[in-house]
């Protein structure tokens, strides 16, 4: 029984010149633009947290000076999350393919 299984390359015409036609393809095609909008996310924040830290130095707060410190260290952790897991997937992704490859030969 076969449960709203429709061949994507045939009903969307964009997926004829692209590799959409599995959840792969898909995931290869939007990575790349996820990981750009993290980037500017990461810019966004960065300058955030600089813009705090110059106005808490004008001030005698203690307290807005570490909330921008932690603010920029928690941008810089989820950088270092969101690479480090992408490089993992690349290299989980890259040494599965020569396995397989090498079986299937």
């Amino acid at each position: 029984m076969l449960l709203a299984q429709v061949d994507i390359k045939n009903e969307f015409q964009p997926a004829k010149n692209t590799d959409f036609q599995t959840l792969g393809g898909v995931i290869s095609a939007f990575l790349p633009k996820i990981l750009l909008v993290a980037g500017i996310i990461f810019f966004i924040m960065t300058v955030l947290a600089g813009v705090g830290m110059i106005a808490g130095a004008g001030s005698s707060d203690a307290q807005s000076k570490e909330k921008a410190r932690s603010f920029l260290t928690y941008s810089i952790i989820g950088l270092v999350i969101i690479f480090t897991s992408y490089w993992i997937v690349q290299i989980i992704s890259f040494t599965t393919f020569n396995s397989l490859k090498n079986l299937l030969k």
